[in-house]
């Protein structure tokens, strides 16, 4: 091998060194998976929303999409280790639209009680290097 072969060897090398250390970049919040299910009157929720806002009113809030009554926020879009006030939602496909004043004047009506998202005071507590598992059943309202 001459010296040539041994540079760009050494070089590719280096190239390698430096594309694999900013894959391993350390996360400064410390964000952490956070990942359960959801199931409304005791059966999977068929789709919806959940998110996870900070209790201390500042801080970093992350959400996922709730599919067959499973939902997944990665470490990449994760939370830091804290409180957090959970909401959930979920359009109810079968009941007829509500009329509201606007442009966009018909909205789905939410068949996820009240207490379970704009009323929440549902928590859980994100902690470092747990698996962080939250579930929850939802009760049907019996209006």
């Amino acid at each position: 091998m001459n010296c040539r072969s041994c540079y760009h060897t050494l070089g590719l090398l280096l190239l390698i060194g430096v594309a694999f250390s900013g894959c391993t970049k350390n996360d400064p919040l410390n964000r952490q998976a956070v990942s359960g299910k959801v199931l409304l009157g005791g059966e999977s929720l068929a789709s919806g929303s959940i998110e996870f806002h900070p209790a201390s009113k500042s801080g970093t809030m992350s959400g996922a999409v709730v599919t067959d009554g499973k939902y997944s926020v990665a470490a990449a879009r994760g939370l830091p280790p804290g409180e957090y006030i959970v909401r959930i939602y979920a359009a109810d496909e079968s009941a007829e639209p509500i009329e509201v004043p606007g442009e966009s004047n018909l909205i789905a009506v939410e068949k996820i009680p009240e207490e379970f998202n704009v009323n929440s005071d549902q928590r859980r507590t994100v902690e470092d290097g747990k698996k962080n598992v939250f579930d929850f059943d939802i009760p049907i309202s019996q209006d």
